[in-house]
Formats: C-alpha cells, sequence, structure tokens
C-alpha cells in the first residue's frame, strides 16, 4: 500500500533512516533500480510501524518515478490472507517493493515465493542515533550517552528526546520512568564498570567476586547453591550505594531492577502491594541472571518493635519478603542487594544465612579515594602539588558531594570555552587558610609526638606522616594532619598491646604539652579525635574485654552505648580515667625522653610537610648515634 510521505522531523526517524540504507548495501540492484522485492526483518522489539517515516523517505530518494516504488508493513498479528491481498495488490503496481516484517510475522507460502532477497534489519547503532540527533534536534550526544539511551525502549527514548533538551536531562527521564515501572535497565557503557570505581574496600571485592561467579553458573561449571545471592550495603547518605548496584550490575553484565518499600506501597493497600512486591521478583527471575535492588532497606522495619495499630500489617510485609528472599517457587540467578542507612533497625530475619546474610559498610571516602573520586569524575588527573589542598577542603565529603563539585568545576570550564584547570575545583570547595607559623609549628609537633611513640614502642609498622598547608574556612573541624601505621590483622593482644595503643594516641597531646605547657583545642574534638579514641579503647578493655580490674563482660561497642556505661557505672568511669592519666603521663615521659628525635621528626614535618619512614628511621639512627658519643665522652 501506498504512503504519503512525511519529513525525517525525529532523531528515530533519522536514525531509523540510517539502518535501512546500510542493511540495503546488500541488496545494491535494488538500490540501482532492478525490478526487486526485498523483505526486511525487523528487529525484536521494533514494531513495523516504527519505520514508517523512514521507509518513505528511503522511496522518496531511490524511486525514479512517482509510482515506481513502494513499501508495505506487516505485522506479527497480521493474518495470512491480509498479507497476501497487501503484497498482491503492491505485486502487480511497482516495480521494487519493500518488505518490512515484524519478527514473529509469518509469511504465507505464495507470498514467500515472490521475495527476491531476505535481510535481516539491525537495530540502531549508537552512532546511528547520534546522527539523528544531530540532524534532527541539533543535539550533541556523545557515543557513551548514546549506548546508554539505546537500552531504553525505542518510543520511551522517542518520547524523551526533544529539540533544545540536554542528553543527560533525556537520561534521567529515562531511568526514573524505568524505576517507577520496574523495569530492568542495562547501562553498560554510560557509566564506569565496578572495576574502575573506587572508595568501596570489600564491597567492590565481592561484587567483583560475584561477576566472576556468575560467568562460571552461566557456563555451567558452578551451582546456583553455591554463588553469594544476598547482601546489605549501609552506610550515610551520598556513599553511593545506589550507584554501587548499578555499577555491580555493569560489571556483571546483567539487568538492575531497582525498588523499594515505599514504591511497593504507593500501588495501594496491603494487597497491591504485595502484588507489587511479587510482580518485581518475578521480573528479575524472568530477567534472570539479573540484579534486584531494594533501597531503603531499613524501613521494613523490625517485628519485635511494631506498634500495635499497625502491627498485622507490617508483619505481613516482612513476611512477603522473607518469603521472596527465601525463593520457595525458585530464586535461581537472581542477586538481591539491600541498601540502608541505618543496619540495626533491620528485622533479623531479613539478615539471617540464606538471605541477605552479608553486611559490608561503606563510609565516606577516606583522602586517597577522595582524590582518586575526584579525578575520576573529572576525566584527568589532579595537580599532585594540591593534593593537600584538596584533601583538607573535602574532608568529609561523600561520593555525591565529591560528584557535584566536579560538575561545577566542568560547568565552569564550558562557560569559559576552556579545559578544566584547579581553580574550578578551588570555586566549588569551602574557601581555605594558610598554616603558617605557630600553629603549623604545633601541628608538626603533634604529630611527631605520635611517630615518635609508633617507633619506640614499636606498636605496628610505620609508613609515614604529613601535616595540611590549609584548613577550611567553613567551621566544619579537619583533620590537620596524619601519621599513618599498620597493626597486624592477626597477632597475640593483651592488655599491654591496648594500653601502647592509647599511649600512641596521647602521644601528640603529650607532645604539644612537654614543648608548649599547653593543648590545643584538636586533639580532643570529635568522635574522632585522639581522645575520644584513646576514651573508647579503655572503656573496652573493662568492659567488652575483661581486660581491666573487672572479668564482667557487656556486649557495648558503640561510642553511645560506652559513653553510657560511663554514665551510670561509677567504677567503668573511674577506671577509664585512671587509665587515661596513667597512659598520659606515660607518654608524656616518652616525649621528654626522646626530645630530641620528636624535634627532628617535627622540623621535617613543619619544613616540608610530610616525613617517610626510611627519614624517620634515619632520624633515630642519628640520635642513638649521639646519644652514644655522648655517653663515651
Amino acid at each position: 500500500m501506498s504512503k504519503t510521505i512525511p519529513p525525517l522531523g525525529t532523531p528515530k526517524d533519522v536514525a531509523l533512516y540510517c539502518t535501512l540504507r546500510r542493511s540495503l548495501r546488500k541488496a545494491p540492484d535494488f538500490l540501482f533500480g532492478r525490478d526487486q522485492i526485498v523483505m526486511l526483518t525487523v528487529p525484536p522489539g521494533y514494531c513495523a510501524e516504527d519505520y514508517d517515516n523512514s521507509a518513505a523517505s528511503l522511496i522518496r530518494r531511490l524511486a525514479a518515478e512517482r509510482d515506481d516504488m513502494a513499501y508495505v508493513m506487516i505485522a506479527a498479528t497480521d493474518k495470512p490472507r491480509v498479507i497476501i491481498k497487501r503484497l498482491t495488490d503492491d505485486y502487480s503496481r511497482r516495480r521494487r517493493v519493500l518488505i518490512l516484517r515484524e519478527t514473529g510475522a509469518e509469511m504465507p507460502l505464495s507470498a514467500s515465493l515472490g521475495i527476491d532477497i531476505e535481510i535481516d534489519l539491525s537495530p540502531i547503532s549508537a552512532m546511528d542515533l547520534r546522527i539523528g540527533c544531530r540532524r534532527a534536534y541539533q543535539i550533541a550526544v556523545t557515543h557513551d550517552q548514546a549506548c546508554a539511551m539505546l537500552e531504553f525502549p525505542l518510543d520511551h527514548l522517542s518520547a524523551a528526546l526533544r529539540r533544545g533538551r540536554p542528553p543527560m536531562d533525556v537520561l534521567h527521564r529515562l531511568e526514573s520512568v524505568a524505576a517507577r515501572e520496574g523495569k530492568p535497565t542495562k547501562r553498560a557503557s554510560a557509566s564506569p564498570l565496578l572495576e574502575d570505581m573506587v572508595g568501596y574496600g570489600s564491597a567492590k571485592s565481592w561484587g567483583l567476586e560475584l561477576a566472576k561467579d556468575l560467568n562460571d553458573w552461566r557456563s555451567g561449571t558452578l551451582n546456583w547453591s553455591d554463588v553469594d545471592t544476598g547482601i546489605v550495603l549501609s552506610g550515610p547518605p551520598g556513599t553511593g550505594k545506589t550507584q554501587f548496584a548499578a555499577a555491580l550490575a555493569r560489571q556483571c553484565d546483567v539487568p538492575i531492577i531497582a525498588t523499594s518499600l515505599g514504591r511497593w506501597q504507593a500501588h495501594g493497600h496491603l494487597g497491591d502491594l504485595l502484588k507489587a512486591m511479587r510482580g518485581d521478583f518475578n521480573r528479575a527471575k524472568e530477567c534472570a541472571p539479573c540484579i534486584l535492588f531494594c533501597d531503603e532497606l531499613d524501613s521494613f522495619g523490625d517485628r519485635n518493635s511494631f506498634s500495635h495499630d499497625n502491627k498485622d500489617y507490617s508483619i505481613q510485609v516482612v513476611n512477603g519478603f522473607l518469603e521472596h528472599l527465601d525463593g520457595l517457587d525458585g530464586r535461581e540467578g537472581v542477586v538481591v542487594i539491600g541498601a540502608t542507612n541505618d543496619i540495626s533497625r533491620i528485622d533479623p530475619a531479613i539478615l539471617r544465612s540464606g538471605r541477605l546474610d552479608r553486611h559490608v559498610a561503606i563510609e565516606l571516602p577516606d583522602a586517597s579515594d577522595r582524590l582518586a573520586i575526584l579525578q575520576q569524575h573529572l576525566g584527568q588527573g589532579l595537580p599532585v602539588g594540591q593534593y593537600s589542598k584538596l584533601i583538607t577542603a573535602t574532608n568529609g565529603f561523600s561520593g555525591a558531594d565529591l560528584a557535584k563539585v566536579a560538575r561545577d568545576a566542568k560547568r565552569l570550564a564550558r562557560r569559559a570555552k576552556r579545559d578544566i584547570v584547579f581553580d574550578d575545583l578551588l570555586v566549588s570547595l569551602p574557601d581555605l587558610i594558610p598554616i603558617t607559623g605557630k600553629h603549623r609549628w604545633s601541628l608538626a609537633v603533634h604529630e611527631a609526638g605520635h611517630v615518635a611513640a609508633v617507633i619506640l614502642l614499636a606498636h605496628g609498622v610505620f609508613h609515614g606522616a604529613m601535616i595540611v598547608d590549609h584548613t577550611r574556612n567553613d567551621g566544619a573541624t579537619s583533620p590537620g594532619g596524619m601519621a599513618s601505621y599498620e597493626l597486624p590483622s592477626v597477632a597475640y593482644r593483651t592488655a599491654e598491646t591496648y594500653r601502647n595503643q592509647i599511649v600512641v594516641l596521647l602521644a601528640g597531646m603529650a607532645a604539644e604539652e612537654v614543648f608548649f605547657g599547653a593543648i590545643g583545642d584538636g586533639s580532643g574534638a570529635g568522635s574522632k579525635s585522639d581522645l575520644a579514641q584513646a576514651t573508647k579503647i579503655a572503656t573496652v578493655l573493662q568492659t567488652y574485654m575483661g581486660m581491666g580490674n573487672r572479668l564482667r563482660h557487656s556486649l557495648a561497642t558503640e561510642y553511645s552505648d560506652l559513653e553510657n556505661l560511663r554514665n551510670i557505672d561509677a567504677a567503668v568511669r573511674a577506671w577509664v580515667d585512671d587509665v587515661l592519666e596513667t597512659e598520659f603521663a606515660r607518654a608524656k615521659e616518652l616525649v621528654r625522653g626522646n626530645r630530641a628525635f620528636v624535634e627532628l621528626i617535627a622540623n621535617e614535618l613543619d619544613a616540608t610537610g610530610v616525613v617517610s619512614n626510611a627519614q624517620v628511621e634515619e632520624m633515630r639512627a642519628s640520635v642513638v648515634a649521639a646519644d652514644e658519643i655522648e655517653t663515651a665522652a
């Protein structure tokens, strides 16, 4: 049947036109005017009607005369007699005919006999889409963005693309719809693989092992029962739990279904909620191997703490979730990842063996990870000489915070029509104040105290120390320096081991008092300060480990619980105070007895900002040699 020829007005039309021209290279005689009937089978998931405008435009360009060519669309639902009548009509009136056949459409024998060439149409490629966006809407789309867009249904993509709409906005719209409908998406090229991401520690190791196991399971060399199929990720907001799940799906090359209890509840009453939950798990099974990511896992709550008002409802919700985790009707091929900001609020049954029995905490990135994350988002290296500034300015930043800094820097560079420079980053970060004079010297003395204690007590392996050149001007507490040392993960430890650790922690304060006769406010401020850590160790010795002056055991290990113990138990409080006073006195004595050694370390830190293990060993050797000469004299 003949069609009215519309213009190629959308990126989809232009992209499909590209696929038609490319495929017809396999029929050169048809292109050069020979009378032929060519059948093009459209890719799975595409409709013949998708090609309406593209085929019409192609014929307009190829036809020598107005009635020289025609195209026919065959849907999978068309009945044989309809197909025969349609093709017979066009055979008699056209010299050249294109048949666009949907996958699954049965061609009657009488119709197939007239076909000269059969060709399978290729799906839209990233280059096709980029050409379509540029020619139809004058939108510049990168290769990765095009690959990401093509992972979504063609009708969704066509609706989301609009003239003047940025590609990332298009992707965000597509992703939000897919997430709302609980449909899996695969973004293999849009973002980095898990192996290329930083800041995930043991969670990354687990994910890379899972990717290997899924490959082995696909190949039949590993049973599903041997695959680790569930994990809970915990950590503060912005640490990248959702990004981890997406990167893991890319690493494993599997689809991901993102959902949550809130999304299930949005479907209506309890029956609708349970139906939506069952639907997501069923979709995951249909897509297996697949990752089902359940965010805000703590929203299920703990059945032991449900109030009477909604107890029955909440118990049924948790029980329904547990049923799907158990996979009584089979969960082979489905890996479930849960995410939470508070692991303590999750029902213990969800975390039981065989369900989501593995837990990995994702903490805020440390200094080296923050630098690596910034470089990853920027797509370029950072000047080594500016590391100290960046470490200080980004202290306490989450992965999401760092991503925003990178976006802001890129935007500034785009507006200036140049590459990113370091000042672009600084504009998006808190103001920095140089640390000089007495303030810098006090930091150097403080860190030198830690270093000397580690070396003189042979407490672990010392790696190096540093002090920062700048501090933030936003009122936030930021570390002024760091002494890096490593303790063995497996070793014989006594109370002396832990008390030596307290000495190391308090040695910075001790050095300040010995050198200046006063202690600065940095040593005891915050839950991660030297004094806070020393207080925790002293309390745990007495209560959790039974290494104090009594054997009674306590389960408390968290800061808040230990603080409560000290407040309500005078004996614990008195013992902790005594330990801290005793070990602080020992730390001061250590600094006084080795003042020359501490001063050498502090001088190097003050001058250069860093001191290595090799340098400290040389300093220690020189002090020992000087003492021997003095003794001999």
